[in-house]
């Protein structure tokens, strides 16, 4: 995958390598499953690029694209049903998040953790291969204090830290929808900041069980010390899969009897 700047304001070209720096000095950090692989960069200024493996899809294209979309969200009487993503896979997708996040999170904080950043590969499958990539927002966290720069992120999925945005994820797979979609990003922001949150109560039970539903509840807690870490996020993921599984199981035994 070629990532490839065009030749434009010198402002802009500036920011574009500046982001491209952060970004392959983040790379050459990482090594992980889950996290894309970089290949190569070249950081002059009259032609920047950096290649990364190449991956199938996004979480984005896989979640939002599935029919309707568009067409639901301008209100249509004809849009198709919009084809949720399997709760198997929603909880696939999430560990492969909290793993790279669990990998990053002793030096690295992403900052701009979103669909259109976590890419897939065996996407049709309920265990997609999950790549986080984008790291030209990402901050060391060794070499770096806190910051207020209101650029950094994407005001749907900001906190401005990695484990609320996993929440905003998770929340996004399980309904199909655009997170704040109606709102501007001065309006996100005030509503984030107050304590509104996206809501979990019109999701279906069978799509989003308690458990998941609390562990979502508190990667949006207001107070990030509140919020599971990473690991234990994944851990509670797991656990979740699992009583799914034997329920399924069970499902089918009692099915098989008759």
């Amino acid at each position: 995958m070629l990532i490839q700047g065009n030749e434009g304001a010198a402002g802009n070209t500036a920011a574009l390598v500046k982001s491209m720096q952060q970004e392959v000095g983040v790379l050459g950090r990482c090594s992980h499953p889950n996290a894309v692989r970089r290949i190569a960069a070249c950081l002059d200024p009259h032609q920047p690029c950096l290649v990364m493996e190449l991956c199938e899809t996004s979480l984005e294209a896989l979640g939002f694209n599935r029919g309707g979309g568009e067409d639901r969200a301008a209100g249509t009487e004809t849009a198709p049903p919009v084809q949720l993503m399997p709760l198997e896979q929603v909880l696939n997708v999430a560990l492969g998040i909290c793993s790279a996040l669990s990998y990053m999170h002793p030096t690295i904080i992403h900052r701009d953790l979103k669909p259109a950043n976590v890419l897939l590969n065996k996407a049709s499958s309920d265990a997609p291969e999950v790549k986080l990539a984008d790291f030209g927002l990402a901050r060391i966290r060794a070499t770096t204090m806190p910051t207020a720069e209101p650029e950094a992120g994407t005001a749907a999925y900001l906190a401005p830290e990695d484990l609320y945005s996993l929440g905003v994820c998770i929340w996004a797979m399980l309904t199909g929808e655009q997170p704040w979609r109606d709102f501007s990003i001065v309006a996100i922001a005030f509503k984030v900041c107050k304590g509104d949150r996206l809501p979990l109560n019109h999701i279906p039970r069978h799509r989003c069980p308690y458990k998941l539903q609390q562990l979502v509840t508190t990667l949006f807690d207001r107070d990030p010390r509140r919020r599971p870490a990473a690991e234990e996020a994944a851990k509670r993921l797991m656990l979740i899969q699992q009583q799914l599984r034997n329920k399924q199981a069970t499902k089918n035994g009692y099915s098989g009897r008759g």
